[in-house]
């Protein structure tokens, strides 16, 4: 079964948005026309900011890491997410990571979607299909984020 993520909005996001657009309607009275200009952009992202993930068919909200992780540590972590019984590493790679790991995640309900690529011919190829980790295998990636 094929993992699907989409993007929802947060309380964090309605109030960013909130902020901006009272901004915008409390400027047009000092400068109609920057004010009118940070009222859209307000509005705007009332509409498109949206800054968490939720799967499809569940609705806890999940927060997206992205890590150029070494490739040194891919073995451990293709393993771990292949389910072997390994400590996976993660290693930030100052100079740019030759692997990518992107995990959606949220720590309090115990629980990640977590992806590998590979970087190869200047750009990132799948290594493995989004893998689902709960409860303690979940925990023990989140806590190396």
């Amino acid at each position: 079964m094929e993992i699907k993520l989409k993007k929802v909005h947060t309380s964090k996001d309605f109030i960013i948005s909130a902020i901006v657009l009272a901004a915008g309607i409390g400027l047009f009275f000092v400068n109609a026309g920057l004010g009118a200009i940070i009222a859209a952009c307000g509005l705007l992202m009332l509409l498109f900011y949206k800054s968490a993930y939720k799967r499809e068919g569940e609705n806890i909200v999940l927060q997206k890491k992205a890590l150029d992780v070494d490739h040194a540590c891919r073995e451990s972590l293709k393993g771990f997410l292949d389910g072997k019984d390994v400590e996976p590493e993660v290693k930030i790679n100052p100079n740019g990571g030759v692997i990518r790991l992107e995990a959606y995640y949220n720590a309090i309900a115990a629980i990640a979607y977590v992806q590998l690529f590979d970087f190869s011919n200047y750009a990132y190829e799948p290594a493995t299909e989004i893998v689902e980790l709960r409860g303690p295998r979940a925990e023990r990636l989140i806590g190396k984020l």
